[in-house]
């Protein structure tokens, strides 16, 4: 198993520390900073092409990218099972050089298989939420109404910023937040209906995730 994580400097760790003592004992954990994991797809864990993922198991945190890479031979990565609100996996048919890369939005166990070689070649990766420990009140929002049709509020304390994912964990937009407010309002009338998710931030730090619905 592999975890992969980047630390955090010296001060935001400061910070956290203080966080730590302000609230109860009970943590969860929020990723602190995304990265990207490269998955072989037509390759063993000796580097040889085979019908197989390499690695074909691994853990990953909220907001890493997993970056799909052709290897060799005719193959996809097709949705087994995910936690519920998260994208599912769909990259097409996967025959030469190319990358699929899939956002990791909602932590839990995720597993995908090829569907020209569903009896050997599958793999998976369980995801977890790390970095800050129990955010204060004043660090998590509340999104009304949800769902929404074209434009919802946004109530906030600390955080300065939010990205804004589709369902397939592109980024669509990133907003940054008044200061000295308490709430905003956000207007995504441009964008299509469906399940979308909030990403939002405080000095750098990602705070938290939240998935949200537009109507028509």
């Amino acid at each position: 198993m592999f975890e992969y994580y980047k630390p955090l400097n010296p001060n935001h760790m400061k910070k956290i520390y203080s966080l730590i003592i302000a609230i109860s004992i009970t943590l969860f954990s929020i990723n602190a900073s995304a990265v990207t994991i490269v998955v072989m797809v037509g390759q063993n864990a000796s580097g040889v092409a085979a019908n197989e993922y390499n690695p074909a198991t691994y853990t990953a945190n909220v907001g890493d990218v997993v970056a799909f890479t052709w290897f060799s031979g005719m193959h996809n990565v097709t949705n087994g099972s995910v936690p519920a609100g998260a994208a599912t996996f769909a990259s097409g048919t996967m025959s030469s050089t190319g990358v699929y890369n899939y956002t990791v939005t909602v932590s839990g166990s995720y597993g995908y298989f090829c569907s020209f070689h569903a009896s050997t070649m599958f793999g998976g990766f369980s995801a977890t939420v790390t970095g800050i420990a129990n955010p204060t009140v004043d660090l998590l929002t509340s999104a009304y109404p949800n769902p929404f049709k074209d434009k919802f509020t946004l109530k906030y304390g600390a955080v300065e910023s939010i990205d804004l994912f589709n369902i397939i964990g592109e980024k669509v937009k990133t907003f940054e937040l008044p200061k000295n407010e308490t709430k905003t309002e956000i207007d995504l009338t441009d964008l299509n209906t469906g399940v979308y998710f909030i990403r939002t931030y405080h000095e750098g730090v990602i705070v938290e995730t939240k998935k949200i619905v537009k109507t028509k």
